[in-house]
């Protein structure tokens, strides 16, 4: 499908905003195209991660049915939305990884620079929200631009989280 062959392509290495903010850390989706980016941008080692990863997608059982892809993202995104039975393990299973990569942050006390995709970066962001940092509401994430989410003051006072998208 589309998204195996996004999984696999080559990114587009290039300039990049890090918010002006000196990284201590690094933490990469495992997939080539966020190693090659984290490689580019981080200077010192990256520590990569599956947790990172897109959310994954049951294909349906459609028969013949041939649609263009921008129809077969949507499909996916309403059925993902609505909860549809064929893409509930799915769900799930995406949403132990963005609290399980928010608890890794969440209990950093250290500026640690994302490098992810963008399906993740939006639920990534929420949920960094939800718990209480500051930071934009992400909706599609912009290609190489880094996010910046601060703990409150009553957390630990200068921690930072940055998603650079691929």
């Amino acid at each position: 499908m589309w998204f195996e062959r996004y999984d696999v392509a080559e990114p587009a290495v290039g300039e990049y905003d890090l918010g002006g903010v000196d990284w201590q850390e690094c933490l990469s989706s495992d997939l080539p195209r966020a190693r090659i980016t984290a490689g580019a941008v981080f200077r010192g080692e990256v520590g990569h991660s599956a947790l990172l990863r897109e959310p994954e997608f049951r294909q349906f059982k459609t028969g013949n049915l041939r649609l263009p892809i921008w129809a077969w993202q949507w499909l996916l995104r309403l059925s993902w939305i609505t909860g549809h039975r064929s893409q509930r393990t799915c769900h799930d299973d995406f949403r132990r990884r963005v609290l399980a990569v928010a608890d890794l942050l969440s209990a950093s006390d250290r500026d640690t620079l994302v490098v992810s995709h963008a399906g993740m970066m939006a639920y990534l962001s929420a949920e960094l929200r939800r718990r209480g940092f500051a930071g934009p509401k992400l909706h599609i994430a912009k290609h190489a631009t880094a996010y910046i989410y601060e703990k409150n003051r009553g957390q630990s006072a200068s921690a930072r989280n940055g998603a650079n998208v691929t």
